[in-house]
């Protein structure tokens, strides 16, 4: 059943935020497609994003946030004990409410639910939105600037879970498990003649499994860390090369150090190569063993071997009536000498020794030394080589410690970098382990993935083989390869289907850009480059989850925070354009320099009213006298909250505070 998620509005008080209470529901009861929510900078439109995606996402219920986390949302200047904020939900027509409530003294965050016959203590939202309502997925439909650029970095997202979960891929998942357990049934089922040996393969087959699964979760979390520590690594690289930069003729000289090391570490490596390719050659590694192998060949031409020797010999001297010692050949004579003659050389020999004669005559040539000295030569080359490249690196790295001396900024980010790079070699070290071949430890103190997963087999062979369930375990095997490889089609075809619409979007939205979406991984990956400017990430991110959206049965509110403050002003139009055909709830936080080519454009494209609402923090009387002038107003001991188009379009603040 699809699942359909509305945002019917949300209250918080005693937080960072002014209080306040937002509907985006109209006067039946019904969603807003689209609502505007213009807040100031300062009135406390990030923490109220932060807040909606912790109540959608149960991220704050413990061991979520730290108690410094928790007490970043206290309001500033404020005693209170405690706070709370409150989601109202509409899902699959059913209302729910989710409430977190701050205990700022203890440093906890308690949850509460209602949903279907009460409330309950926690963090349960109904079991058709659980994988709609977690850290990672919320991400994706409540978002801001900076979540669209973590859409292009692998470090913050994983867009490959989004679309497996909106497309309910994980089902594949889920059919290979129920496959697995039925077979395992099987052999919990049937008996064996004797009890012990079942219940020691069942044993170590069990063990085996929760090792395996030990292990992946290990390798993943090594895995994780390392890509966590490269991108910090790529940062900082990036950032010594900006330092570098800011004295030009230092980055030029820099820059062709760096040059001319890449380029000898290629010779030294190009050279390295050819040395151990010839000294597999055992005659260029010593002139002895030249000598040794010419005096074989000179050996067999001496006895004029093959020829003198060859099975054929032996057929012509069968055929005769005397043999060569002068005695008579007869009949069982000739039949002996036929059948004798397989011991001694065969035409296949004769080639054998013919084609090595002629190896050792090509191979060491006229004299047994040659091949030492050309080997000797190629040493001396490889040795020039390295030396040329220690070299060129000692420049390279008086040019580093020039820069490092001249500027401190440069040298803490080359002390970063060798700290990260020191950080990734033990990394990589932790990752060894699970690509290990060794056999010979005890199931509890292997760790290579491969070996272990060559052991269940083993042990779901055996314990097959005493249940009597070879056939099944058979079957199971071949489902399972088939669900795998559905599984991965379907991915691939998705994915690539996904990334069409969105280039084809992309390109509408920015015609003269040459950007576009190459393939998604766990993030997304661009074509021929890694990243763009802002508006282009935040355009690539509404192309990308239009086209996510508009291809899933499930319907999610889509909640962006300045959905147009850094596009230019020529895309603005179609960024409004697109917006009401993006999704079903549409909520925007904006500021008043982002409503110039962006309102006008939403509006003619939307074919339902528009909620307009405007939250500013008290302080103004000029204001607060035109927000009762023009507009419906809620007001809180803090705030004003004022609904209507007319107070919306003409609010702004002479100096917005700071963030």
């Amino acid at each position: 059943m699809p699942a359909v998620m509305r945002i019917l509005g949300w209250k918080a008080q005693g937080l960072r935020c002014p209080d306040h209470e937002i509907s985006c529901a109209d006067s039946d009861g019904q969603p807003f497609p689209v609502s505007l929510i213009q807040m100031p900078n300062g009135t406390g439109k990030t923490t109220t994003l932060a807040l909606l995606r912790a109540a959608l996402s149960g991220a704050a219920a413990a061991p979520g946030w730290d108690r410094h986390t928790i007490a970043e949302f206290r309001k500033r200047n404020s005693d209170a004990p405690d706070g709370s904020f409150e989601v109202r939900l509409l899902l699959n027509d059913r209302r729910a409410t989710i409430v977190m409530e701050f205990d700022f003294e203890n440093g906890r965050v308690a949850y509460k639910t209602t949903h279907g016959p009460g409330r309950r203590d926690g963090f349960h939202p109904p079991s058709d939105f659980r994988r709609f309502m977690n850290e990672n997925f919320v991400n994706f439909y409540v978002f801001d600037g900076e979540l669209a650029q973590h859409l292009l970095d692998r470090e913050y997202t994983d867009a490959q879970v989004v679309v497996e979960n909106l497309f309910q891929m994980n089902a594949f998942d889920a059919m290979a498990r129920k496959v697995g357990e039925y077979w395992d049934s099987k052999t919990q089922n049937v008996s064996a003649t004797e009890e012990r040996g079942l219940a020691r393969r069942q044993n170590r087959l069990t063990t085996l499994r929760s090792h395996l699964a030990k292990c992946k979760r290990e390798q993943q979390q090594v895995q994780e860390k390392r890509a966590d520590i490269s991108a910090q690594l790529q940062k900082k690289e990036d950032a010594y090369q900006q330092e570098i930069k800011k004295e030009d003729a230092r980055f030029q000289a820099l820059n062709d150090a760096e040059t001319k090391v890449e380029r000898l570490k290629g010779k030294v490596r190009e050279e390295a190569l050819d040395v151990l390719d010839r000294m597999r050659d055992p005659h260029a590694l010593s002139s002895s063993f030249a000598t040794s192998m010419l005096a074989l060949k000179d050996g067999l031409d001496r006895v004029k071997l093959p020829e003198s020797a060859a099975r054929e010999f032996f057929e012509d001297l069968a055929s005769e009536t005397e043999c060569v010692c002068g005695r008579p050949i007869d009949a069982e004579i000739a039949a002996t000498i036929r059948t004798r003659a397989a011991r001694y050389l065969g035409t296949e020999d004769v080639a054998l020794l013919n084609s090595m004669k002629t190896s050792i005559k090509d191979a060491i040539g006229d004299e047994p030394d040659e091949g030492e000295k050309d080997l000797n030569t190629r040493i001396a080359g490889l040795g020039s080589a390295v030396e040329e490249e220690h070299e060129a690196r000692n420049d390279r790295d008086s040019l580093r410690l020039e820069a490092e001396q001249a500027d401190p900024a440069v040298k803490s980010a080359r002390d970063d970098i060798e700290s990260l790079r020191s950080q990734i070699e033990s990394v990589d070290d932790d990752l060894e382990k699970f690509e290990s071949k060794d056999q010979t430890q005890n199931d509890e103190r292997t760790y290579g993935i491969e070996i272990l997963e060559k052991r269940i087999d083993d042990a779901e062979r055996k314990l097959a083989e005493i249940t009597h369930t070879l056939t099944e375990k058979a079957r199971r095997d071949a489902l399972t390869v088939i669900i795998n490889s559905a599984h991965k089609k379907a991915r691939a075809g998705i994915t690539s289907e996904l990334c069409d619409q969105a280039n084809a979007r992309i390109s509408e939205l920015m015609p003269d850009n040459n950007i576009s979406i190459d393939r998604i991984e766990q993030n997304l990956i661009l074509e021929g480059q890694e990243g763009g400017s802002v508006g282009e990430t935040l355009s690539i991110a509404y192309a990308f989850l239009a086209t996510l959206f508009h291809r899933s049965d499930h319907q999610l509110p889509f909640v962006v925070d300045s959905p147009a403050g850094p596009i230019d002003l020529a895309v603005r139009p179609k960024i409004g354009e697109l917006i009401p055909n993006l999704t079903g709830q549409f909520i925007a936080f904006t500021i008043s320099s982002e409503r110039a080519r962006f309102i006008a454009p939403l509006k003619r494209a939307s074919n339902t009213d528009i909620q307009f609402i405007t939250l500013f923090r008290k302080g103004s009387d000029e204001l607060q006298r035109a927000a009762h002038e023009k507009g419906n107003v809620l007001e809180t001991g803090d705030g004003l909250n004022v609904t209507g188009e007319d107070f919306f379009n003409a609010f702004q603040l002479e100096e917005e505070e700071a963030v």
